[in-house]
């Protein structure tokens, strides 16, 4: 079974050292995705990821068109623009749009890769258990 689909709220696994949840994770992330004035001007399209916190734990990331990588993270949204994202399983590939507003919370084990397929930038916000 593919865990990474379940809905984040219902996400269970945590890291044993700061007892942070997926589910908490993916609430910080949408608390912030949704004041755009925290954020948006420190937005950097050079390539590299802006930490939005003391801890490098929450960042943003700009992906220039054609842009490929692992997402990094355990919760991602993108906040502006769309990503493709292809996850390889047993039972093969596996590929879907991941559009503004959205909420993708990651289980372990599968190999996964986004890629900005279209004509301009992406802006994404990462979250990852310390």
């Amino acid at each position: 079974m593919n865990f990474s689909a379940i809905p984040d709220l219902t996400m269970q696994s945590h890291d044993a050292v700061s007892g942070v949840t997926i589910g908490r994770l993916a609430g910080v992330v949408r608390e912030v995705a949704a004041r755009p004035a925290y954020w948006w001007h420190l937005a950097r399209f050079d390539g590299t990821p802006v930490p939005l916190a003391a801890a490098s734990e929450l960042w943003l990331s700009a992906w220039p068109p054609g842009h490929r990588a692992d997402p990094g993270a355990a919760v991602l949204a993108v906040l502006a623009g769309e990503l493709s994202e292809r996850t390889i399983t047993d039972q093969g590939v596996a590929e879907r749009t991941l559009r503004a507003n959205r909420i993708r919370v990651y289980g372990a084990g599968h190999p996964r890769e986004l890629a900005n397929l279209g004509p301009g930038f992406a802006l994404t916000l990462h979250a990852s258990a310390v």
